[in-house]
């Protein structure tokens, strides 16, 4: 409504403007011309007057002249006549109604007709008409024509100027406003209502107006937008959803090449109950053994069993493919969960293994499935740089003082960490800047794909969180894995 508004009051100003402009100009037209009228019945008169005056004062004398004015004035009701003496010193009977000096062209025997001003306000056309007496004087006859008609004439055509202006802006404002609504005001309301539902991701409705004109252009210019828009979100969308189906095999793939690595180990520990079962087993098939020692070879045969139904366990969770799936998580659960999975890989390589659990929950949203393909891969890469006996740990601690990087927006006001820790040979500052680059590796052809790391960084950040590593060549490395604690308030 604002723009038609705008609009109409440009249109009514113009409008206004230009009536006004003409009007003036006609009013002083008109008035000019009505000047002139009456300039002209004056001089009519006043040569009529000059003539029989100038008879009678050559006749009679200058009495009778007189007393014909006299009578003339009397018989000329609109205008009033007077005989005046173009001197200096005269009788106020016979002075000009203006100054002697404005009249010189009396002197010259011309006619001379000027507008003046009565102490009253009121303004009279005076007409001179010049006459040479006998005596050698001269005088002239002063007709002065009250301009109170032209005055009245100039009011009423201003009044009836003013009456027409306005009568016409009131007629214009109510058809610009009607045919405003209609062309501008209900075309842009739908415009802004479809320009509002794309900004906020509908892309479902069109609207298209009818017509050729400019609104109808934009109108289709946004339509074309709102289609681009769709088909681009939708390919966006598919695009997405393929690079998410080829993320989740490339992690299922580096799962599964995690899960041959610590397969030599679980065949190890898998071997351990099974000897123990074989050879309690062949206990039991002998006869003479007291009910007593059957029962408690059979109790650890029951024991190394569900021993190994765990490991198995846990190994073909680990390398199931599942949808993600991210809910409350204790980061010491998930801790314990990796000992019977990594300690036979790292004993193998002569390496300890040392778990250390917080003391109170940590507890973050997340996909345990995918923290636990990350901390693998860690431990992994931890036991592989350790060429000698040492120590590998993993640790779980809250970090309330922590320095976030500059890629990362605040979304936690608390931070839980993931340490893992090896004493292995440690990786020099150029490597480092490089770890986390997919298809870098420093391990040989065969042994390592060079996305593990990539694969792990991308999982942190897709909680919230990112891996810091400290590192000392010849020492160890530290990874430091940070996600956002759940707040307290938060846990139902």
């Amino acid at each position: 409504m604002r723009l038609t508004v705008k609009i109409t009051l440009a249109v009514l100003l113009g409008v206004a403007l230009i009536f006004s402009a003409y009007s003036y100009f006609s009013i002083q037209r008109e008035r000019e011309q009505l000047k002139k009228n009456l300039s002209r019945e004056t001089r009519h008169i006043g040569e009529s007057l000059r003539y029989i005056v100038k008879e009678l004062w050559q006749q009679r004398g200058e009495e009778v002249a007189m007393g014909f004015l006299k009578k003339a004035n009397q018989d000329y009701a609109q205008t009033l006549v007077r005989w005046v003496w173009i001197e200096v010193e005269v009788s106020a009977e016979h002075q000009p109604r203006v100054p002697v000096d404005q009249l010189d062209d009396l002197l010259k025997e011309e006619t001379v007709a000027l507008l003046a001003g009565s102490p009253d306000g009121r303004d009279f056309l005076l007409t001179y008409l010049p006459l040479l007496t006998e005596d050698g004087r001269i005088g002239a006859i002063e007709l002065s024509e009250s301009m109170d008609e032209m005055h009245d004439y100039v009011q009423e055509s201003l009044r009836r100027s003013a009456i027409v202006i306005g009568v016409s802006i009131g007629s214009a404002l109510l058809l610009m406003g009607a045919l405003g609504s209609i062309w501008i005001d209900r075309p842009m309301r739908k415009l802004r209502a479809q320009a509002e539902r794309i900004g906020t991701g509908d892309f479902t409705a069109s609207v298209n107006l009818s017509g050729s004109g400019e609104l109808s252009e934009f109108s289709g210019t946004i339509e074309r937008m709102r289609a681009q828009l769709a088909e681009a979100r939708e390919a966006e969308q598919l695009a997405n959803a393929e690079k998410i189906d080829a993320l989740e095999k490339l992690r299922h793939t580096e799962r599964l090449a995690t899960l041959g690595q610590l397969s030599a180990g679980i065949a190890h520990e898998l071997g351990t109950p099974l000897n123990v079962i074989a050879g309690r087993a062949k206990l039991i098939g002998h006869s003479g053994m007291e009910p007593g020692d059957i029962s408690r070879s059979a109790r650890i045969i029951g024991e190394q069993a569900e021993r190994m139904t765990e490991i198995m366990r846990q190994l073909l969770s680990f390398a199931r493919r599942g949808e993600a799936r991210k809910q409350p998580v204790d980061l010491n659960v998930v801790l314990r969960g990796l000992q019977s999975l990594l300690e036979s890989t790292a004993h193998e390589q002569g390496i300890e293994l040392v778990i250390a659990e917080a003391e109170q929950s940590l507890l973050v949203y997340a996909d345990s499935g995918q923290l636990q393909q990350v901390l693998i891969n860690l431990t992994l890469n931890g036991i592989q740089s350790m060429s000698a006996v040492g120590t590998i740990t993993l640790t779980g601690c809250s970090a309330p003082k922590v320095e976030l990087p500059e890629n990362l927006e605040k979304k936690a006001n608390n931070w839980l960490c993931l340490q893992v820790c090896d004493q292995g040979c440690g990786i020099d500052p150029e490597t480092l800047r490089q770890i986390f680059d997919p298809f870098f590796t420093t391990k040989d052809i065969g042994q390592g794909t060079g996305l593990g790391l990539s694969i792990a960084y991308g999982i942190i950040e897709e909680h919230g969180g990112w891996i810091d590593v400290n590192s000392t060549p010849g020492e160890g490395s530290c990874f430091s894995v940070y996600l956002p604690e759940i707040p307290r308030g938060e846990l139902v």
